[in-house]
């Protein structure tokens, strides 16, 4: 039967090297992400040195971005198959149609109010009615709509501000840009974040806080600044990577909260800073949102919507990617 035994050995010829590529296919998954260089992605990149994505048959393959609606506006269209986003603003995108599945939160309030020194303003007034002293100044934050505007509308409406006519909104972009803007007193006043305050240090500028929004036991109370969010389809369609993903994300913020050098390192890989010491003060300074994050519950899902426009949270279990978390 040597004519049987040639059209085997041909089958095998053929098959084997298709069952080893998917073998190869799946060692080597690529998850496209979209975030931005700051604190933010902190657990992710924790992940990526730790080579826990290449544990799981990953590969991590960031875009960088600087505005949270380039962002959103990326992982909906599949351009990006997860993105770090604000709650504020995916949930304002959801009830307008937008389709996203959210994996985790990644950060806890991080934020503060800042302004320009030589106002005067009163830093030792109590929250809300510190903020008053905004009335008819300009407020600066990255682009207007996105996640840091919905949240400060929020707190000023807490202080009995009109958002839409006691403040003059400016988009003041992000990176140097934003801390060029503020220096150069273009703006009264802005919605902060440590790499902005980082710039502003670097640069020699000085600023006034007003409010600091950082922790847990502040005005935000159990506050995600931003959450791990999905492509729909890529989530749908890929189950079992999706989890894949969560596992290893999972397991870089349990590195953040167990290993001391796991957030230096991490910092100095998002090029907050290259020289070990700076980089550890900067850690210990503003690593706290990243390693102290209020949990996935229903309860703080629905606290976000404090902060959205139309202050309604979209339905957990729809949005919600089961088992993530935990993954």
């Amino acid at each position: 039967m040597p004519g049987v035994r040639r059209i085997v050995v041909l089958l095998m010829l053929i098959t084997l090297p298709s069952i080893a590529g998917c073998g190869g296919s799946d060692a080597a998954t690529a998850v496209s992400y979209g975030g931005v260089r700051d604190q933010s992605t902190t657990g992710y990149a924790v992940a990526e040195l730790q080579g826990l994505y290449a544990q799981q048959g990953l590969t991590f393959s960031p875009t960088w971005a600087t505005s949270g609606t380039v962002l959103l506006q990326g992982v909906v269209s599949g351009d990006f198959d997860v993105a770090n986003l604000g709650p504020a603003q995916l949930y304002g995108a959801i009830a307008n149609g937008a389709c996203a599945r959210v994996l985790r939160p990644t950060q806890g309030a991080a934020y503060s109010v800042i302004a320009q020194p030589g106002l005067g303003l009163d830093t030792t007034r109590p929250y809300p009615q510190t903020l008053t002293q905004l009335r008819g100044r300009s407020v600066g934050v990255p682009v207007r709509g996105a996640a840091q505007e919905l949240v400060l509308r929020s707190l000023l409406a807490d202080a009995g501000l009109d958002p839409d006519t006691d403040v003059t909104w400016v988009a003041i972009g992000a990176g140097a840009a934003a801390a060029s803007t503020f220096a150069s007193g273009k703006v009264d006043a802005a919605m902060s974040y440590p790499q902005l305050e980082v710039n502003l240090g670097a640069g020699g500028a000085g600023y006034d806080k007003l409010v600091d929004l950082a922790g847990p036991d502040t005005p935000l109370g159990a506050f995600w600044q931003s959450v791990a969010v999905a492509n729909c389809d890529w989530a749908d369609e890929h189950p079992d990577t999706v989890l894949k993903f969560c596992h290893a994300l999972n397991e870089g913020f349990r590195a953040l909260e167990q290993e001391p050098d796991a957030g230096p390192r991490a910092f100095a890989w998002l090029g907050l800073g290259s020289d070990p010491g700076p980089v550890r003060n900067l850690w210990e300074k503003y690593g706290t949102p990243v390693a102290n994050i209020p949990p996935l519950t229903e309860e703080n899902w629905n606290h976000q919507a404090k902060f959205a426009a139309g202050a309604t949270a979209p339905d957990f279990s729809e949005h919600v990617v089961d088992g993530c978390s935990t993954a």
